[in-house]
């Protein structure tokens, strides 16, 4: 939750409107206040006025995370609604229109909520949140602004500008030298960017070895005002660590939570530490303070952080089981103990995906990982609804359309998943794997109709699916056996 209030002056902003919200200054207590209303009155399915609760909670607390995850849940189920057909609400946008930055940021994260596809007002939104110093939520929608703006049909110049502008304003160098990369690529021409940009790698490279006050006194790392805080900072910097370092850096930042339990970077490191470090009780720790942070700021990141512990951990039971099973392969009771273990591991992962996506209802990534993990477990409507969702993310298309076919496929639905095989391949630049995947998966669901409904034109055509699958990789899977098999199917249909 940032640390941010303001407060308007000066004989130009007399109104009553003005006035009002001259007087509002930062507060949790009384955002978390709108917060819990917007969750009671969304839960009604009055989505249009839930929004303006969000709006009216973001403007006691710009950066609280709670806020924007539910402003733009609300507007996802908006936008679904039939309501949402009207477009943005006109009540809503009176509520927040102003000439404060605030009033601005708002409207941005209103406009972007409405056109969640349009990379403009991602950019928008991301210009605003970094105008007003909150690192956080900068953060959050700069990592979707930037895809957005890549995938875009006609990128622009100005847009990667403003993304390179916004992050280095937050200090995320790595992805402010990202974006002025792009903004280059767009034109090359232009000198003065490339040198921009290489300031920036290299302010990148100074804010990670700390090198910002090179020849001042102390010598050329300022910042390190001792030989143990250097020997701590090189220690963290490293992949592999020893042990006893291991335990320095955590007692170290042990020492640091003591002294600030609240602030958030502090229990990042502190969790950090905890997991590297990984003993059962480190872990069981780690999750208790994810757990604790969580209800204390209502940010689903703790959360989830206490769900990821608990995966892994559970993650490492069924790996045990299964090593059991593998010395002992014939053991009837050790392996219904492994399906039983692997049954429970994949609910309760279905479960934590699902959670992500409640909370984070426009990551298009988390509904196809969902979708992943409902397929597996075979509840393939739910499957399909994701992939339907994820296929609009360009990373993600190709498989989730794949999925979203083997699953129709699952279902006997054979036309679907013949035609969404079909969409699939029309995708550019595929990767070789993914594209045998599909051509192997649009194969069998070739073979299956023409065995079901008899058509030999069907099978003709698996056949000749098959048969480039075999010219480009003779070894895959089990095509030579498909091959084969499809064409007794072509003759028993021949024959009649």
């Amino acid at each position: 939750m940032a640390i941010f209030s303001w407060r308007k002056s000066g004989d130009d902003e007399q109104s009553k409107q003005g006035e009002d919200k001259a007087k509002l200054t930062f507060s949790p207590e009384a955002a978390a206040k709108f917060f819990d209303r917007a969750r009671t009155v969304g839960e009604t399915g009055q989505n249009e006025y839930a929004l303006q609760l969000w709006l009216s909670g973001l403007r006691h607390d710009p950066g609280a995370m709670p806020g924007i995850d539910g402003l733009f849940r609300t507007a996802a189920r908006y936008l679904d609604s039939d309501e949402g057909r009207k477009g943005t609400p006109k009540d809503v946008v009176k509520s927040i229109v102003g000439k404060t930055e605030v009033d601005k940021y708002l409207m941005s994260l209103l406009e972007w909520g409405m056109r969640p596809a349009e990379a403009a007002y991602a950019v928008k939104a991301f210009e605003t949140a970094s105008g007003l110093g909150l690192t956080e939520v900068t953060g959050w929608i700069g990592d979707r602004a930037f895809p957005a703006a890549l995938r875009d049909k006609k990128p622009r110049k100005d847009w990667f500008l403003k993304l390179m502008e916004g992050f280095e304003k937050v200090g995320s160098f790595d992805k402010a030298v990202a974006a002025g990369e792009a903004a280059y690529k767009v034109d090359p021409t232009d000198g003065e960017l490339g040198t921009k940009v290489k300031n920036l790698a290299a302010q990148m490279t100074m804010s990670r070895g700390g090198y910002e006050k090179t020849g001042q006194a102390g010598g050329f790392r300022a910042n390190i005002r001792d030989a143990e805080k250097q020997r701590q900072l090189d220690e963290a910097d490293r992949i592999v660590k020893s042990a006893d370092s291991i335990d320095r850096l955590l007692a170290s930042a042990e020492d640091e939570f003591a002294k600030r339990p609240d602030d958030l970077p502090t229990i990042n490191t502190l969790i950090k530490r905890l997991l590297e470090r990984g003993r059962p009780e480190d872990e069981a720790r780690a999750m208790e303070i994810c757990l604790h942070t969580f209800e204390k700021t209502k940010q689903f990141r703790f959360r989830q952080g206490w769900g990821e512990i608990k995966m892994r951990q559970e993650r490492r039971k069924v790996v045990a089981l299964r090593q059991q099973l593998d010395a002992s392969p014939g053991d009837e009771s050790l392996k219904a103990k492994v399906a039983t273990a692997e049954k429970s591991f994949g609910e309760a992962d279905l479960e934590e995906y699902r959670a992500r996506v409640e909370n984070y209802p426009t990551d298009l990534t988390l509904k196809f990982e969902l979708g992943k993990r409902y397929f597996n477990l075979g509840h393939y409507d739910e499957s399909i609804a994701c992939f339907q969702e994820s296929q609009h993310d360009a990373k993600n298309k190709a498989e989730s359309l794949a999925f979203m076919a083997n699953a129709f496929a699952k279902m006997d639905w054979l036309d679907e998943s013949i035609a969404t095989f079909r969409s699939a391949l029309e995708i550019k630049d595929l990767v070789n794997d993914v594209l045998l995947d599909i051509r192997y998966g649009l194969m069998l669901a070739l073979q299956a109709k023409a065995e079901r409904d008899k058509e030999l034109t069907v099978a003709e055509e698996a056949d000749k699916v098959a048969s480039s699958i075999a010219m480009q990789q003779i070894s895959y899977r089990d095509i030579r056996a498909r091959r084969v098999a499809i064409k007794e199917l072509i003759t028993r249909i021949k024959a009649g």
